[in-house]
């Protein structure tokens, strides 16, 4: 993970009536994978499972029986961290280039992806 952060937003917003839909979306669509991200707006890109606690140690659900060691831990959480950290990143990117009426049609979708596909929906 790197302490520099930048966010890069497509140079269109998104017109409330879908006049430059097309325009819009493929600009979206590239600024994301330009930044490796695409794979959030089209859920494709899966969290990792929580952890599961037992008599305070920490296991993979899928190997229950094997405890994590701290490294392992710490790998898993920086996954999920990271995992979060672009989730949050795309549905900026989204928010950034559309109206305040548009938002509040789109901003309780669960994903980036759900977000997207209601997008998508309104034009």
């Amino acid at each position: 993970m790197s302490s520099s952060w930048s966010l890069e937003v497509p140079n269109v917003n998104l017109e409330d009536n879908g006049s430059n839909w097309l325009t819009y979306k493929e600009r979206l669509i590239w600024t994301l994978t330009h930044q490796g991200l695409e794979r959030h707006l089209y859920g494709t890109a899966q969290k990792l499972e929580e952890l599961l606690e037992v008599d305070g140690k920490w296991f993979n659900k899928e190997e229950p029986t094997k405890p994590l060691t701290r490294k392992e831990i710490k790998e898993h959480d920086t996954k999920i961290d990271i995992f979060v950290q672009q989730e949050a990143t795309v549905r900026e990117v989204i928010y950034q280039t559309i109206s305040q009426y548009t938002f509040l049609r789109i901003y309780k979708e669960e994903t980036s992806a759900k977000l997207w596909i209601k997008l998508i929906s309104l034009f």
